[in-house]
């Protein structure tokens, strides 16, 4: 099959998985236009209609979901052949990364800067969501590998790679009168980590097991939003300490909540079957380092890696 034909089937993927023509055109860079024009390339090729068109958005209908799943072995295999031909070292494809958002302004950056540097000819893609949307992603190999925070349960069928455990912390003002954390969070507005994240749900738990009673004031996303609030005098939160900080991090007291709860675990988990896996082994050494060098957290190495408890 023809490159042109790979990135027509890598287009229905992605509208299979993003559910629209434009949702679809944004994974694969193009406009809404081109992604139209070649689905409809796609079906002049295989000679059958693969969507149903009477509707307002055209839903795949039941030949083009089952093309999809045709699509995938087909895109593998591509892939396959590609690095069997041409080794992982000279790879000029795509590596597809997912993020959780408090890796997005520090550490993600910082290591795809370093992994560059070993793969110049490579594409690195960066898509950013909660651990709970991007492992799905993985498991269906719309990303290569991802950042995410530790699940709570064992995934047997993929490789779960922790490098870095972030323990939790207090933000407030530099002006607040106090450094006790129960005294800030029950005596502040707070404002809560998200709990579709792992990490808040784990925030959450700690929250109801220490028996804390906090004012709810907002729920927020990101660590950015969260620091920004805080350091305007709108309440405290607690959130993960970043392993590795922005170049400019806001000026903020971080107090840390000790050995009262678990760190938030940083790692990477991947397809076991994935056809990229020296890219991805490079991936966490990268990340690793930068880990360390940063000397903000504890690292996780290999060993430790296999018998550490994992975390939300």
């Amino acid at each position: 099959m023809w490159p042109m034909s790979i990135r027509l089937l890598k287009t229905l993927i992605a509208i299979s998985e993003k559910g629209s023509f434009g949702a679809a055109a944004d994974v694969v860079c193009v406009s809404h236009a081109a992604v139209s024009q070649q689905m409809k390339r796609l079906e002049a090729e295989l000679e059958v209609s693969l969507f149903d068109r009477g509707k307002r958005s055209p839903e795949l209908n039941q030949l083009g979901q089952a093309m999809v799943r045709k699509a995938y072995e087909v895109v593998r295999s591509y892939e396959t052949m590609l690095v069997s031909l041409v080794g992982e070292d000279g790879l000029a494809g795509e590596l597809t990364i997912g993020a959780v958002p408090t890796t997005l302004n520090g550490l993600v950056p910082c290591s795809i800067h370093a992994l560059r540097r070993g793969f110049p000819k490579l594409r690195i893609r960066v898509v950013p969501g909660l651990s709970a949307d991007l492992l799905p992603q993985v498991e269906r190999g719309a990303l290569d590998a991802a950042i995410i925070s530790g699940p709570e349960t064992a995934l047997n069928h993929l490789n779960w790679r922790p490098f870095a455990a972030e323990p939790l912390v207090v933000l407030a003002a530099l002006d607040a009168p106090s450094d006790e954390p129960i005294h800030l969070l029950e005596n502040y507005p707070y404002i809560r980590f998200t709990r579709r994240a792992w990490v808040g749900m784990m925030i959450d738990r700690w929250l109801k097991e220490m028996n804390v009673e906090v004012d709810d004031c907002m729920e927020l996303e990101t660590l950015e939003s969260i620091s920004s609030m805080v350091m305007y005098n709108q309440g405290v939160s607690i959130v993960p300490q970043s392993c590795l900080p922005p170049p400019e991090p806001l000026k903020l007291k971080r107090i840390p909540l000790g050995p009262s709860i678990n760190p938030r675990i940083l790692g990477v988990i991947s397809r076991g079957d994935s056809v990229k896996f020296r890219l991805i082994d490079a991936l966490v050494a990268e990340l690793t380092d930068a880990v360390e060098s940063a000397g903000q957290v504890r690292v996780i190495r290999p060993r430790e890696g296999r018998s550490q408890e994992q975390s939300s």
